[in-house]
């Protein structure tokens, strides 16, 4: 049982991490137990505050006020037996236990004869990590609960959550907790008799064995854990539900991949352990139970192993990619012995030749194949064609989905439903929170993916995947801009891995080249405001380039204008003027008057933002001569707005006001909450250009928040700048460093040049304005470099207003030392010169 402490009439059970008096664990955590443990295993002796924080936060910088908490719980544990003084305070030293204890069991493991009378739990080998939630929970729910059932895919850890929570209640069954490990049957009949035996029940009749065995239970107070019971179900269904109705005291941990569905049943069902997020610091993914997991798994296999910051983004992968499953989780770490990592992370796209030699004691635990293959035979011909095809998905499906991708041959359209509950019930898929979305978990999912493979109908099932996914998108196009767009953007977020998917069959299977094309126009708006212009640029490139000299085509040129914009938003002007150009030559000669409107409004914000106001006023004036014959409100409105935009370039801001507001009204009247925010954000800026300060902080403030509800990050960092100009002329230096930095921090995520740019600049003003001068310099040098290489000049107005900045620097140093700087920012990349705009921020923050 691991090592266990008599604190006078109280047990510290120091593997299960729980202290018991009178037969029940008192209300102690986890940290507060690691704690008494120190103190305890060295009483009479001064520990430091040190050693208590690595043992209660291993791996993790706290507050010393945290250690004093969990001192105060301790305290008041003890204090109901007396022991209110046992605890010493050394100031500002530590602490120290002088209360009465005693070892109860050795370091070895060995049980107490006493305690084997009252228990066949097998003794593992292994440390429990994590699970502190998952353990409280249950031990909650026992004293009020007959049978809880634990539920969960195979491998997630069910057994070991049952075995630790018999551990720590063990003292509380005055008969005892005694296990039963179902895997080996074959026969739902010989259940009774294996609970019989492992209760050692003597010469049961074999006539009445379940009469036998409720006679031998009814007035005993005991806790049976019946392991693995998905294979035999029926026969633990009809044992469990005598055992209930003939005792009174006997209760039932039941762990199996599916519930029982017996009466008064609390169905547990057991996630994946938490995960990282691989981005994060060393210590942050140290946190996470899936990387404690490994870690201490892998320190097994190569004792010098630990987590540092050269390898701890991998482990992170490694945790992420097997989906925090235990078992998996536990066969990677038996690798580290032999290979790396970073090996190990990359082998993982063969996970079931990688992830062997598990369990010797349980052959279905050999390798992570059989841990799958377990469930899979457990299937019926119908739920295992749904399990096949559902692997098609990625990051998972609705009910219609499935429905309509996965039906017919041996399942119905309407039986879909009812074989997809079987896979739920069996824990093969998970059906979210809401029920709304269903997923596998990824390495379930390859296995899925393996079986999708080698069954007849793959290919159509792609299509009908593309197909369904290509319909969705196109049905969600003219919503992106009216009343129900944040319904939609969500929509389509929530299916961006399907749509990846479906873009990829496209591009690879040559006939679904056009529906490639058209896919990537109907998504081009969500790539936009959900920040994928990058990624949304690269597959519009892609399609493009199947049949790059192919007649014109309505697709062909809705992709052009979509890689256009797109080009625009990552600040890749050259390409956009090269996509604009194509779409409009395309639209012409199509003679489709929408298309041509749409690229001369693409092509004169393009020429604005390139400095050539006289090009961009023609070609908004062209759009909106078209846009008024066709009646079409949405080229109205932003024909309307690229007028207000050379408007305000002119410094004709009556004009801008007009046109800004027309458009707005616009916006409104069709409810389009993205370009209603565009317009607050304009016509803040434009408040901003006629010194109206306030009117411009309050119109970007407007914006902001409805770029926030949409999630528009994007749109959000445009407001961010806009707030970031009024606070800079306003002397409010920290806000304006504050919201350039995040700006900035979205604009390098997006690989927008031109907001980086832009930013740059605002942030060498901040810089200039707090006494910085040549960090100034250097980043304002690097802003000039970017904008000369983007082709995107300042307009008269900005490059006035950056220039006063720049004198003000470069004021307060000589000019040799202030060129120098400049120079030096010049020869920057575009990535440190960000780094400089943020490591500076810190001291405008402070």
């Amino acid at each position: 049982m691991g090592i266990q402490y008599h604190i006078g009439p109280m047990r510290l059970d120091v593997d299960a991490q729980v202290l018991i008096h009178d037969g029940a664990a008192v209300a102690l955590g986890p940290r507060a137990v690691a704690v008494l443990t120190v103190l305890v295993s060295h009483a009479n002796e001064f520990v430091d505050k040190s050693s208590m924080l690595d043992a209660a936060w291993p791996g993790v910088v706290v507050e010393e006020a945290n250690l004093a908490v969990q001192i105060s719980s301790i305290r008041r544990a003890l204090a109901r037996v007396g022991g209110g003084g046992w605890i010493e305070t050394l100031a500002r030293r530590g602490y120290r236990y002088t209360g009465p204890v005693s070892e109860v069991a050795g370091r070895s493991g060995a049980r107490a004869p006493a305690e084997r009378e009252r228990t066949n739990l097998p003794e593992l080998l292994t440390s429990f990590v994590g699970r502190q939630r998952e353990l409280a929970e249950i031990r909650e729910h026992l004293p009020t609960t007959r049978l809880l059932t634990l539920t969960g895919t195979g491998g997630i850890g069910k057994t070991r959550l049952a075995h630790q929570a018999a551990v720590a209640t063990l003292d509380a069954y005055r008969d005892g907790v005694w296990f039963v490990d179902l895997a080996p049957l074959t026969d739902p009949a010989l259940v009774t008799s294996a609970l019989a035996q492992a209760l050692q029940m003597k010469n049961p009749p074999a006539s009445s064995l379940l009469d036998a065995l409720c006679s031998h239970l009814r007035t005993r107070e005991m806790l049976l854990i019946l392991d693995n019971c998905e294979h035999v179900l029926d026969g633990c269904a009809r044992l469990i539900a005598a055992l209930l109705r003939e005792t009174t005291h006997a209760k039932v941990i039941a762990t199996s991949r599916e519930a029982l569905r017996l009466p008064g049943e609390r169905v547990y069902p057991l996630g994946p352990l938490p995960l990282p997020k691989p981005k994060s610091d060393t210590k942050t993914i140290a946190r996470a139970d899936a990387v404690r997991l490994f870690v201490e798994r892998a320190q097994r296999q190569s004792p010098r192993f630990d987590l540092k910051a050269d390898n701890a983004r991998a482990v992170a992968e490694i945790c992420v990619r097997l989906d925090g499953i235990p078992l998996a989780l536990e066969l990677a770490a038996a690798r580290v012995g032999v290979l790396s990592v970073e090996q190990i992370l990359r082998l993982l796209h063969q996970r079931f030749r990688l992830l062997t030699s598990g369990s010797r004691e349980l052959p279905r635990q050999q390798t992570l194949r059989a841990l799958i293959d377990w469930s899979y035979e457990l299937l019926d011909d119908a739920e295992k064609a749904l399990f096949a095809r559902l692997a098609v998905f990625a990051g998972g499906w609705t009910l219609d989905a499935a429905s309509e991708v996965c039906s017919g041959d041996s399942i119905a359209k309407e039986d879909v439903v009812y074989v997809l509950i079987g896979l739920v019930e069996r824990s093969l898929v998970v059906a979210d929170d809401d029920g709304d979305r269903y997923r596998m978990l990824e390495t379930v999912r390859e296995y899925a993916r393996e079986k999708l493979a080698a069954a007849s109908d793959a290919k159509a099932l792609r299509e009908r995947h593309r197909d369904f996914f290509v319909s969705l998108s196109v049905n969600a196009e003219p919503h992106l801009a009216g009343p129900q767009q944040a319904a939609w953007l969500q929509r389509l977020e929530n299916e961006h891995d399907n749509l990846r998917s479906a873009l990829e069959y496209c591009l690879v299977s040559g006939a679904g080249s056009r529906t490639g094309l058209r896919l990537c126009a109907a998504l081009h708006w969500f790539w936009i405001v959900r920040g994928y212009r990058a990624e949304g640029l690269d597959w519009c490139m892609r399609a493009l380039a199947i049949d790059p000299n192919d007649a014109p085509t309505q697709e062909r040129a809705m992709a052009l204008h979509a890689a256009a914009i797109l080009a625009y938003h990552v600040g890749d002007l050259a390409a956009a003027r090269a996509y604009d150009e194509g779409s409009l030559a395309m639209a012409r000669s199509l003679r489709d008057q929408e298309g041509i409107a749409r690229a001369t409004i693409s092509m004169g914000n393009l020429r604005l933002r390139q400095g050539d106001v006289t090009a961009a006023q023609a070609l908004c004036e062209e759009a909106l001569v078209i846009a008024r014959t066709l009646h079409d409100p949405w080229l109205t409105l932003q024909s309307l707005n690229g007028l207000g935009n050379v408007a305000a370039a002119m410094d004709r801001y009556s004009v801008a006001q007009s046109l800004y507001e027309e458009s707005l009204q616009i916006a409104r009247q069709r409810a389009d909450r993205v370009r209603i925010a565009i317009l607050l954000n304009n016509l803040g800026y434009l408040a901003f250009q006629q010194g109206e300060d306030s009117a411009s902080r309050e119109l970007h403030e407007q914006s902001l928040a409805i770029r926030r509800e949409l999630d528009d990050s994007g749109g959000i960092a445009y407001s961010l700048s806009g707030l970031a100009d009024v606070a800079l002329r306003q002397g409010d230096h920290a806000a304006a460093g504050a919201f350039s930095r995040d700006a900035l921090c979205i604009r390098r995520d997006l690989g927008d040049k031109m907001g980086i740019a832009e930013l740059l600049e605002k942030q060498a003003a901040v810089m200039g304005a707090i006494g910085n001068a040549l960090q100034a310099a250097r980043v304002g040098g690097a802003a000039e470099r970017l904008r000369e290489e983007i082709g995107s000049p300042l307009t008269t107005e900005e490059r006035l207003r950056h220039e006063r900045h720049m004198a003000a620097a470069r004021a307060s140093l000589d000019d040799a030392a202030f060129d120098r700087a400049w120079n030096e920012g010049r020869a920057l990349t575009v990535e440190q010169a960000i780094e400089v705009a943020l490591g500076a921020h810190s001291t405008v923050a402070h």
